[in-house]
C-alpha cells in the first residue's frame, strides 16, 4: 500500500526534545485526534489519541476541497476544461433557471478562488431547490458582487467543480481520482458523501486516514510528482498554491494570508484545511509536510503551535541521535488518549425507560441500563434500535447514527455529575462530532439532553419531551 518510510527525528534535522515540547503543547489543546510529521519524505513523528486509530478513515470536511482542486488540474491537463471557462458552459440545460445575469460571467477560476460573487456560501440556495437539484439551485442563486470582486468562502462553489467533473467524465470526483491520485499514492479512500443527485459534495464529505493526508501533503511538497510520475500538473499546482484572491478581511492570522485554488496561504507555506482542524500543511522551504486530524474549536491554535515550537527549531543537516530522549518521545506518543468523562464513577444504578412525544428524529423511547463498570443508552426509533455504550472511567465503542447522515463508530465514557444526574461524553472516532448526553433522573419532562460540539454540517437532535 506504499506505506511511507519512517525515521528518527534527528536523522532529518529535528531534535526529539523539540518534538516533545511540541507534543506537550498540542496535548493541552481540546483536542487533537492524530498528527503525522514528515521531513525529507520520511515520517519522523506520528500518533493517535486513543481510541482514534491509525487505520480509521477520518472526515476531512473542507480539506476535501484540495482534492477537488487536484481533479480540476488533472482535467485541465487532459483538455476537458480550462479554468477560464465559464460555469454556464457546462450546464446549458439550466439557462432558463438563471435569475442573475452576473452568473453567466462566473468562471472556474472564480469557483476555485472563492470569488464567485456570492456574499456567503450558497449551500442554502442549493438545498432550497424544490427537487434538491443542487446544480440548479446554485445557478439560480443571486450574486451580491461581480465575479472576481470579493473573496467569500463558499463550499457550494467547490460542489459545482465536482459536478463539472461528473458531467464531463461520468465519474464522481472520488472515482476520477482513483487511477490518477489515490491508487498511485497507495490510498484506499473512505467514502465521499454525495448530494441527493449522487454527486460527491466536492467541498466536504471525504474520509481519509492520517497517513493518506500525509501522502497528499508530501505529494504537494514534491510539486505533484510521485516516483517520477507527475500526478498533479506542476503548472496548475503552482497556480493553485499561490495567492489568487485577497482574504485579508479575515481576523485569524492564518486565514488572511491569501487564498489560492482551494488552498490557504499560511504564515509558513500553505495548506488544505477543514473544519475543526483537519490539515495538510506544506512548508516547502523547510521540506516539511504535516497531517493533522482534530476536533478543536480554535483551529489557529494548532498552526501557532507548529509555527512557534517546530519551525524555528529545524536544522538543515542531521543531528546526533539521542536514543534516551527519543525513547521518551516514543513513550509520549504511545500514551496519547482522549479524556474520559469527569465525575463520580459510581451512583444509583437503576435501569429506567423514557417514552417521548413525537419528534423529528423519530425517537420513540430510550432506556438507560447499567452493567459492571458501564452503562448503555438504548434508543428505540422508527428505523430500529440503536445503542450507545459508555464505560465508567474508560471508553466503549458503539455504532450510532440517530440523526446523522451515516452511522459512526462512537466512543463514550460516563460519570455521575450530580444528584441522580448521569453524563455520557461521546465522540465519533471517524470524525469530529462530540456530544455530552445528560440524563437527569430528577427531570420527569425532559430527562435526556444532548449538547454537541464540533458539529459542522450536522443535523441537530431535537428536544426529547416525555409523554
Amino acid at each position: 500500500m506504499n506505506n511511507l518510510p519512517r525515521t528518527t527525528p534527528e536523522s532529518v534535522g529535528i531534535s526529539s526534545e523539540t518534538l516533545i515540547r511540541l507534543m506537550e503543547r498540542l496535548k493541552k489543546l481540546d483536542s487533537l485526534n492524530s498528527v503525522m510529521i514528515m521531513r525529507d519524505g520520511k515520517v519522523c513523528l506520528e500518533g493517535w489519541w486513543e481510541p482514534y486509530r491509525q487505520q480509521m478513515p477520518h472526515m476531512l470536511f473542507s480539506l476535501s476541497k484540495s482534492f477537488t482542486s487536484a481533479a480540476i488540474g488533472m482535467a485541465q491537463e487532459e483538455k476537458l476544461l480550462n479554468v477560464s471557462d465559464k460555469l454556464v458552459k457546462f450546464f446549458p440545460e439550466y439557462d432558463s433557471d438563471i435569475t442573475d445575469d452576473q452568473m453567466k460571467n462566473v468562471t472556474l477560476h472564480h469557483l476555485l478562488s472563492m470569488t464567485s460573487g456570492h456574499e456567503s456560501c450558497a449551500k442554502l440556495h442549493m438545498e432550497a431547490d424544490p427537487e434538491q437539484n443542487y446544480v440548479r439551485g446554485f445557478l439560480a442563486s443571486k450574486l451580491k458582487f461581480s465575479p472576481g470582486e470579493r473573496f467569500a468562502y463558499n463550499s457550494a462553489a467547490t460542489y459545482m467543480l465536482a459536478a463539472i467533473i461528473k458531467k464531463l467524465t461520468g465519474l464522481n470526483v472520488r472515482e476520477y481520482l482513483m487511477p490518477r491520485l489515490f491508487i498511485p499514492l497507495g490510498i484506499a479512500p473512505g467514502i465521499w458523501e454525495s448530494c441527493p443527485m449522487g454527486i460527491n459534495y466536492g467541498g466536504w464529505g471525504l474520509y481519509l486516514k492520517t497517513e493518506d493526508i500525509a501522502k497528499f501533503a508530501n505529494l504537494l511538497l514534491n510539486n505533484g510528482c510521485h516516483d517520477g510520475r507527475q500526478l498533479i500538473p506542476a503548472d496548475y499546482l503552482a497556480e493553485a498554491t499561490k495567492i489568487q484572491s485577497d482574504n485579508s478581511m479575515n481576523a485569524a492570522p492564518d486565514w488572511k494570508q491569501g487564498y489560492g485554488y482551494q488552498f490557504w496561504m499560511s504564515q509558513h507555506g500553505y495548506r488544505g484545511d477543514g473544519a475543526s482542524g483537519q490539515y495538510a500543511i506544506v512548508v516547502k522551504e523547510k521540506n516539511l509536510a504535516i497531517a493533522v486530524t482534530s476536533c478543536i474549536e480554535n483551529m489557529q491554535d494548532i498552526l501557532t503551535a507548529f509555527w512557534e515550537e517546530l519551525i524555528p527549531n529545524l536544522e538543515e543537516t542531521p543531528l546526533s541521535e539521542q536514543p534516551e530522549t527519543h525513547r521518551i518521545l516514543c513513550d509520549l506518543m504511545a500514551d496519547l488518549t482522549m479524556p474520559t468523562a469527569e465525575g463520580t464513577l459510581s451512583g444509583p444504578a437503576n435501569n429506567q425507560i423514557f417514552e417521548f412525544k413525537s419528534n423529528e428524529a423519530g425517537i420513540n423511547s430510550c432506556s438507560v441500563e447499567f452493567g459492571e463498570n458501564e452503562c448503555a443508552l438504548t434508543f428505540f426509533t422508527e428505523n430500529g434500535i440503536e445503542q450507545l455504550r459508555a464505560g465508567f472511567g474508560s471508553h466503549r465503542i458503539s455504532v450510532l447514527q440517530l440523526t446523522d447522515v451515516i452511522p459512526h463508530p462512537t466512543a463514550a465514557s460516563a460519570a455521575w455529575v450530580g444528584n441522580n444526574i448521569l453524563e455520557i461524553q461521546a465522540f465519533c472516532v471517524d470524525g469530529t462530532f462530540r456530544d455530552a448526553y445528560t440524563i437527569d433522573f430528577n427531570n420527569q419532562e425532559q430527562p435526556l439532553n444532548r449538547a454537541s460540539r464540533c458539529s459542522t454540517f450536522r443535523r441537530t437532535l431535537p428536544e426529547l419531551i416525555t409523554i
